[in-house]
């Protein structure tokens, strides 16, 4: 049996589009192995990947932004994470390897280099991620999010009926996402026109205001009728496939899902995103007319937004069509890339 290696790690933004591409690989040919490798409990890859893939333990150390000190470990840190990436790819000994980003696809593909095994790396952001553009040019192929391929993104649900509180398809409904941490750029604004959301019966509101944050907000505001404060949405699709207007973040898998289900957005990109990759996400989505964008120190205009959406319908139906347009790349992007590897 053929082997393939899939790396990522870090964020939802380079772990989904490994898993739609590795979906896409077996669905064209169910003879290949399907491997990942990523750090160790309590990572998100591994919470996510371990109970449905073979799964390997990968040591990697990130570039600390703000600390020089701990930079300066780096490069006695990195050649022990290569050395136990080599004798994991001498063990497994994969055909090829995706890469899909992060600081944990570094030793593995810098591994890959020393043993001559081929490799596939995929940007699925606007920005070119430090690990991609250290190993780019010793890559067989390298995929990057664009207005010809997309960003791969696993297949979306169609026919979700809409949750209680989108029940009434004539109010305008808005789903307010920042993860399932939340996110407190994006709260801090809402708490600012909250008052003038409960005013307007037209609106039927979902906050996910984060596991650190929702307790509180919803003490505080639990005479809100028409605003459903949340940590956790179980089947936040449902949400995403009902609601008129999405209010996120804008990392590269939360974008690409909004856009596979051709939804108008409002994005405040994370300020803290490594070199800034979230605006660049969002300034790409907004240059199309798929979205408005607002960072998290511009005054807040959030209000502003929303009705200007709520009351021009042309405009909404306007934007969701270019997200529609933009999604479908998105879509078709994993099947594109697994028949171009398959070919190869």
């Amino acid at each position: 049996m053929k082997t393939i290696f899939f790396v990522c790690g870090g964020t939802g933004g380079h772990v989904f589009p490994a898993v739609a591409i590795a979906e896409a690989i077996q669905n064209l040919d169910n003879s290949f192995k399907i491997v990942f490798a990523g750090r160790a409990a309590p990572s998100m890859e591994e919470k996510l990947l371990s109970s449905k893939y073979d799964y390997r333990i990968i040591k990697a150390v990130p570039l600390a932004r703000n600390s020089i000190k701990q930079n300066l470990l780096l490069p006695f840190n990195l050649p022990s994470s290569v050395l136990i990436a080599l004798k994991l790819l001498k063990k497994e000994k994969p055909k090829f390897i995706v890469a899909t980003g992060g600081y944990v696809a570094l030793p593995v593909m810098l591994a890959a280099i020393l043993r001559g095994i081929p490799f596939y790396a995929v940007e699925p952001n606007a920005v070119m991620g430090v690990a991609n553009k250290i190993c780019a040019k010793f890559a067989k192929k390298i995929y990057v999010a664009s207005k010809t391929l997309g960003n791969p993104v696993r297949k979306m649900p169609e026919n979700l009926p809409p949750p209680e509180i989108f029940a009434n398809n004539k109010k305008f409904r808005i789903l307010i996402t920042g993860g399932s941490q939340g996110a407190l750029g994006i709260n801090k604004k809402i708490e600012q026109i909250l008052d003038r959301i409960s005013a307007n019966e037209n609106l039927s509101v979902v906050w996910q205001a984060g596991a650190r944050h929702a307790d509180a907000l919803a003490e505080k505001y639990n005479g809100v009728k028409n605003v459903c404060i949340t940590a956790f949405l179980d089947n936040i699709y449902a949400y995403m496939l009902n609601a008129d207007l999405i209010i996120s973040r804008s990392g590269a898998s939360t974008l690409a899902e909004i856009l596979a289900f051709g939804k108008a957005s409002v994005l405040l990109p994370f300020p803290y995103a490594t070199a800034n990759h979230q605006e660049h996400n969002a300034r790409a989505v907004e240059k199309e007319g798929a979205a408005f964008v607002e960072l998290d120190k511009e005054e807040n205009a959030l209000w502003e937004k929303i009705t200007d959406l709520m009351n021009d319908r042309e405009k909404l139906d306007g934007m969701c069509k270019k997200a529609r347009e933009l999604g479908e790349l998105n879509r078709r992007a994993a099947s594109d890339i697994a028949e171009d590897i398959c070919s190869i």
